[in-house]
Formats: C-alpha cells, sequence, structure tokens
C-alpha cells in the first residue's frame, strides 16, 4: 500500500520545493572561492554591464526589453506609479493592445506580483494593490512557453545555449465525479495557493467538473505559481543558437541570462518566426531545467557549478576589456534596500 504523505513532508523529498536558501547552500563555498579567484566579491556584476549589478538583483525589465528588436517583444509600455486606470487604459489604446494583459512589478524576480488581468475592473483592483512602477503587456496566448538560457563571450565570441526549460502550466481535468475544489486540493504543486485560487475561482469552487474538461488555473509560468517546469535541453541545436545570436546581438553590455518567452510552434521557434520575449534576466537566473521533477539532485548541482563558472570566466573577459565589478559596498546596500523592498510588497 502506497502511503501518501502530507505536503508540508512530501516537499522536502522534492528539491524543486525547497526553500532558495536551503538549496544553494551547498554550493555558497564555491561561490566564495570565485569571489577569491577574481579578488572580488562581486565580481559577477561585470557579466553584464549593461543590467545593474550585473542582472542578479533589482533589473529594470522595461530597460532591458527596450533593447531587443520589437518583433521579438510583445506590446507594452511602463505605468508610472500611482497612475490610474483610466490613464493606463489611453495608454494601451495608444500601444494598439486591449485586454487580457499580464502586469508586473518593472523591478521584481520570481513571478512575485505578476498577474493576468481580464478586464477593466481587474485593472482597477490591481492598481490600487500596487506601490510601485508597473510593466503593463499584451497577453501572449501561445501555447509554448520556455526558458531559453544564452551566453556568449566578449573575447572569444564563444557562445552557446546551456539550458532549456519547457513549462507546463497549472491545471486541473474533471472526471465527471468530482468537484472544482477537490480537483484543486489534489494537485500538489496547488496546495500553496489555495486560498489565492478559491478567490479566483469562487464561482466554480463547488461545482462537479465535467469529464475531460481542462482548466489552466494559473497563466503566469512560474514554478511559485505552481508551474511544472520540464527539462527541455533536447530542442539544443545549431540553429537555436543562431536565432538567439542574432536576438541577441543588439544587446550591448549583455552577456548572460535566460530569456524567458512565448512561441507559437517549435518550427516557429527554429525559424526565429512568432517568438515573444516576456523577460529578459541576467546573472540571476537559473538553468530552470534542472526542476525538472525527474532531475537529479546530483545533477542539478553540477549545472549550478557550471553556470556560476560561467558567471565567473564572462566576467573576466570584461575586466579584461576595462569594465571595473561594482564596489561590493553599493552592492551589499542594494541587497538590502531590494530585500526590504520585496517584503513591503508581499
Amino acid at each position: 500500500m502506497k502511503i501518501k504523505l502530507p505536503f508540508i513532508l512530501s516537499k522536502w523529498f522534492h528539491f524543486e520545493f525547497w526553500p532558495f536558501w536551503i538549496f544553494y547552500f551547498p554550493v555558497y563555498g564555491y561561490g566564495i572561492y570565485l569571489a577569491i579567484k577574481a579578488r572580488s566579491f562581486s565580481y559577477f556584476t561585470a557579466t553584464n554591464p549593461s543590467m545593474k549589478f550585473g542582472g542578479a538583483f533589482g533589473m529594470d525589465k522595461m530597460k532591458m526589453l527596450d533593447f531587443i528588436d520589437n518583433k521579438y517583444i510583445p506590446k507594452g509600455f511602463l505605468s508610472i506609479k500611482d497612475e490610474n486606470t483610466e490613464t493606463v487604459c489611453v495608454k494601451m489604446a495608444e500601444h494598439e493592445f486591449d485586454f487580457p494583459v499580464v502586469c508586473k512589478p518593472n523591478v521584481g524576480e520570481r513571478g512575485i506580483g505578476v498577474e493576468k488581468i481580464d478586464t477593466k475592473q481587474d485593472l482597477n483592483l490591481f492598481l490600487q494593490t500596487q506601490n510601485e512602477d508597473i510593466l503593463v503587456q499584451e497577453f501572449i496566448d501561445f501555447p509554448i512557453e520556455l526558458g531559453v538560457f544564452y551566453h556568449r563571450f566578449p573575447i572569444s565570441s564563444k557562445d552557446g545555449i546551456t539550458s532549456i526549460v519547457r513549462k507546463e502550466f497549472l491545471k486541473i481535468t474533471g472526471n465527471g465525479k468530482s468537484r472544482f475544489s477537490e480537483l484543486v486540493t489534489e494537485n500538489v504543486r496547488a496546495k500553496s495557493r489555495i486560498s489565492y485560487l478559491k478567490k479566483k475561482y469562487h464561482s466554480k469552487w463547488n461545482q462537479i467538473v465535467p469529464s475531460g474538461i481542462t482548466y489552466k488555473l494559473e497563466p503566469i509560468g512560474n514554478h511559485n505559481r505552481g508551474t511544472k517546469f520540464l527539462d527541455g535541453n533536447r530542442l539544443i541545436n545549431d540553429r537555436l543558437v543562431n536565432v538567439f545570436r542574432e536576438i541577441a546581438q543588439p544587446l550591448d553590455g549583455y552577456y548572460y541570462g535566460r530569456f524567458d518567452l512565448k512561441v507559437n510552434s517549435l518550427e516557429d521557434l527554429y525559424n526565429g518566426d512568432n517568438i515573444k520575449i516576456i523577460e529578459l534576466n541576467g546573472t540571476n537566473s537559473e538553468p530552470a531545467h534542472i526542476y525538472d521533477p525527474d532531475y537529479s539532485l546530483f545533477k542539478a548541482y553540477q549545472e549550478i557549478i557550471k553556470h556560476m563558472k560561467l558567471v565567473f570566466e564572462i566576467s573576466q573577459e570584461n575586466r579584461k576589456l576595462g569594465v571595473q565589478p561594482e564596489p561590493f559596498r553599493d552592492v551589499l546596500l542594494g541587497l538590502i534596500k531590494h530585500l526590504f523592498s520585496d517584503k513591503s510588497k508581499k
């Protein structure tokens, strides 16, 4: 007989659910070793000179997207703090898109504060909870969402794709017997989102879901929103590297990170067509394919170390070109401010 453990216990057997600091604890020593080798505890900030702190935290999302060719990015704009609903709707009309939209903090990570907004009323409610600049983008309803990890070297010009994560959104499928609420609570990836989902789907909560009917509970592809991350490295080939070499070419001062994107089909992906880059991440990027439920912990740490080494090597090449790491004191103060700001948003 198979024993079903409570989620609070079972999650400790799957490292994808571990707290960030616990998962990364075994590689902190390697990070210190690289810092000593670089003779700088902020060496990583030289990896992406065009990004604040190298993209480790506090990135301006809109600023980075502005460097990318418009054909690769969703329509969008920056809504300044305290703008009202009417002003945002006017800007949407000016940029030629309508609901649904995606709203997210212009400075933020790990999907915190990101919401799909379907109506003007929902937008009004969302804006009432915000106290910062918001990036407003058209909602891209392409079926495939990926995180593609691309890097390049400033001197040697070597480049490559080292990770692709394919995202499977949080969803439930009816069996004709169970209520909506039962299907949600039985899904391990929804466990930490029950109160949020109950509020969002209150009209369906006690209804029996017909057999074969599927509901996508979360349209946002972040792990902490219940998305399953799958290893997509089999998609890596020379054609794809060429696509991202072209996409990254105008990104002066950007050498390492993950492109989070949606695409209409894999054929389009390899042809460089119908690709919409939702977000561009820097040295805070993770090779997120490691969170595939079938991925081993040992292999995950191998990938983390490989990418930490890439950050070090790229930063060293940039330093040979005269790029200096930002003062460690500035980085530390910036991190404290960032963490404090994040807590105030929750």
